[in-house]
């Protein structure tokens, strides 16, 4: 299943080498153009909750976004929950050609794309994990044809919302924890997992989930956001857990353009669909142009990483406990 896009595995630290020797600087252009907001006092206490422990954190966002897809079942518009990703170069920030159904959600479907683009699922099964409200499993499943998508989420609302909002053969969803899938050893041919591992208890018991459920030659593809004084320890977890990283890129400024571009259809959503007294913390969990997330990617005191790592053939495959 490897894919010819890619080139051989790379020197994983000295990529990270190359991260730390970047300079923060200061938010500047498309990031200034909104005053910065400050954390609303509810965003801040949950800030602080979910950074007491590793089981308070999976505790908390498991409540969270269980309570989350109950109070927002019946926006079906409302799919995908990620940052988005854009060109740099395309006024626009388009990247792909898109159903016209898909096009109210673009920023974030092409973030999904430019996870997976570089791999083969045709025919193939994949899994994501913390599936959220089921719109990027949907589209990969549309655009990509394998034979079975399985997403997997913590919040038991949200798989119902996805079992009746995504009504699609070969698509299905299941309740289940990132470090305890509901899989068995080597049956998924490729694991995709879009900003959600900064919820998870344990990273490296996520990543040995994710390698025990990968066949040989399978397919861990990745993006998320990490605080700079987080790297090392990402990267050491992503070392040991025996996964083979192929390639690695650093995707802030794409993510950035993308909440910039999305600004406005994220805002009117929060508007729509949420108590005045709330959206203040809503649009730091949206991630609206001038609150704490947005603000920190553009400084670069925070970064935005894609990966894409695949499950050796043979005994270095041998599974590695991360807990």
């Amino acid at each position: 299943m490897r894919p010819s896009s890619f080139p051989a595995p790379i020197d994983l630290r000295a990529f990270e080498a190359a991260l730390a020797e970047e300079v923060t600087v200061s938010t500047s252009g498309s990031a200034q153009r909104k005053p910065a907001r400050q954390t609303s006092l509810l965003a801040r206490a949950f800030i602080a909750t979910v950074a007491r422990s590793a089981t308070v954190r999976r505790r908390t966002y498991r409540l969270f976004y269980d309570r989350l897809a109950r109070r927002s079942s019946d926006v079906d518009s409302w799919t995908t929950m990620n940052y988005g990703y854009a060109s740099l170069e395309e006024c626009e920030g388009h990247t792909i050609d898109l159903d016209p159904l898909d096009e109210e959600e673009r920023y974030c479907l092409q973030l999904h794309d430019r996870v997976a683009r570089d791999v083969d699922l045709d025919g193939r099964v994949l899994v994501e994990v913390s599936s959220g409200r089921g719109g990027g499993a949907s589209f990969l499943h549309r655009s990509r044809h394998p034979t079975c998508t399985i997403g997997v989420d913590i919040a038991p609302a949200a798989v119902r919302f996805c079992r009746s909002r995504h009504r699609i053969p070969g698509l299905t969803f299941e309740e289940g924890d990132a470090e305890n899938l509901p899989l068995t050893d080597e049956s998924a041919d490729a694991v995709v997992n879009i900003e959600a591992s900064f919820c998870y208890g344990s990273l490296g018991g996520f990543f040995a989930e994710v390698r025990r459920v990968l066949r040989p030659d399978g397919w861990f593809l990745f993006a998320d956001l990490r605080l700079r004084h987080e790297l090392p320890e990402f990267f050491s977890a992503l070392e040991y857990s025996g996964l083979e990283v192929v390639e690695a890129e650093d995707i802030t400024e794409n993510v950035v353009r993308a909440l910039e571009l999305d600004h406005a259809r994220r805002a009117d959503l929060i508007a729509e669909n949420s108590p005045r007294l709330l959206r203040g913390a809503f649009g730091t969990f949206a991630g609206l142009m001038g609150s704490r997330m947005p603000v920190k990617l553009a400084q670069r005191s925070m970064v935005y990483l894609r990966i894409a790592a695949r499950k050796p053939r043979g005994p270095e495959s041998e599974r590695k406990d991360g807990r």
